[in-house]
């Protein structure tokens, strides 16, 4: 069967945007020029529109019209720990992104004590139902949307720390930990690509067809579990990079051109 009509006008759009017809942030043209320049009727082109908005191409803005979505691109260094980067003993979302002359932002923090959910209760080695400390944060750069990050510890290690607080922990919470004797010796990292929520897909701007990035980091110390940081990421702008061996030496880690590299070690707020 041949393709739907909106579909192939669909791809020769895309294909004008890959081109670079019209820049990020520009104005497509209206839907009567379009119609006319695809020769096709208005309400194909905006069943064709809608395809690329799914697929986080363009964005409608009320009342203005449809735009060519601004989308930059971070390399997250997950491999660096905090502490590793230029400001060692604050917060290593903000000393990354500042460094690389970006505006950080951290808003809508939240602490709360909530019962463990089963994969919760799996990574940290404790009963489903038991209570764990919830830190929880949204996160920018240059005011745009860019991840959602939230922190599970165990009873046992939060009691007694300013985890239990709802406040930011400014120099944070690997050195709140160990200051409490839960030192952080390693971690594992598990990587899940997804379908997003209607809550994450609204605030990281993305339309329902971009799929989420979803990180589960795991801390331990020498003897057990002492955090699970659940981070989720929009997948058309994050790249998630390791580096194993002695890269830096050769100029690695950098991030490709146009991207900026983010240790995404910890918040302060986490």
């Amino acid at each position: 069967m041949p393709e739907p009509l909106y579909r192939q006008v669909a791809a020769r759009l895309r294909r004008r945007i890959a081109a670079g017809e019209w820049e990020a942030g520009k104005q497509l043209p209206s839907e009567p020029t379009l119609a006319y320049q695809e020769n096709a009727s208005r309400n194909t082109i905006r069943l064709a529109i809608a395809l690329l908005t799914n697929e986080g191409l363009v964005e409608s803005r009320q009342g203005r019209g449809t735009y060519i979505r601004e989308r930059a691109s971070f390399v997250v260094e997950l491999s660096r720990e905090e502490g590793a980067l230029p400001g060692d003993g604050k917060d290593a979302f903000i000393a990354a992104v500042t460094k690389h002359g970006r505006d950080p932002a951290q808003r809508d923090f939240r602490m709360e004590i909530r019962t463990a959910p089963p994969e919760v209760a799996a990574r940290l080695q404790i009963d489903e139902g038991a209570d764990v400390v919830v830190r929880s944060v949204n996160r920018l750069i240059d005011k745009r949307p860019w991840s959602l990050q939230e922190s599970f510890y165990p009873m046992a290690v939060a009691i007694g720390t300013r985890l239990m607080s709802a406040q930011n922990i400014s120099d944070g919470t690997i050195a709140e930990m160990s200051r409490h004797g839960h030192i952080q010796t390693g971690y594992r990292d598990e990587i899940v690509a997804r379908v997003p929520t209607h809550a994450e897909a609204a605030f990281l701007e993305i339309g329902g067809g971009v799929p989420v990035v979803e990180l589960f980091r795991t801390a331990y110390s020498n003897e057990r579990p002492i955090r699970l940081t659940i981070t989720v990421y929009a997948g058309d702008s994050t790249v998630l990079a390791y580096d194993l061996g002695g890269l830096w030496a050769h100029g690695a880690g950098e991030g490709r051109n146009g991207d900026v590299a983010i240790s995404d070690s910890d918040s302060a707020a986490q």
